[in-house]
């Protein structure tokens, strides 16, 4: 009985090990939950961008953050990623960033910030 059980335990943790030794990574846009813009007082002003992102389940991770500008347009690109085919636990969890966006603004332009697919918008001071 015991041996049998020992086979069992042995045989789930070798099947387990061989699911995460795989390499492909699947990269995809994180659900974003929400964009928050904050100005620090500070000389000159600072403008801050903070994401709370999902993650989809145990396997999953944040990726990786890109910021663009285009005028009075700021688009953040955010992504998760997760091991393609893994048995993961199905909890879902969340991230936080704060991307700071630097001074370089017009006081009284209006400013629109889009992260994924949630946009939001802000007058400089």
């Amino acid at each position: 009985m015991k041996r049998s059980l020992l086979f069992i335990a042995l045989s789930l943790a070798a099947v387990t090990v061989a699911v995460g030794c795989d390499s492909a990574i699947v990269i995809r846009p994180a659900p974003i939950h929400e964009v928050r813009v904050d100005i620090a007082e500070s000389w000159p002003l600072q403008v801050f961008v903070y994401i709370k992102g999902g993650l989809a389940d145990g396997c999953t991770t944040f990726h990786k953050l890109t910021t663009e500008r285009s005028g009075n347009t700021i688009d953040i690109s955010v992504t998760v990623q997760r091991p393609k085919d893994a048995i993961c636990t199905q909890i879902y969890g969340f991230f936080e960033k704060t991307e700071g966006l630097g001074s370089d603004f017009t006081a009284g332009e209006t400013y629109i910030v889009n992260v994924n697919d949630e946009t939001t918008s802000f007058v400089m001071p």
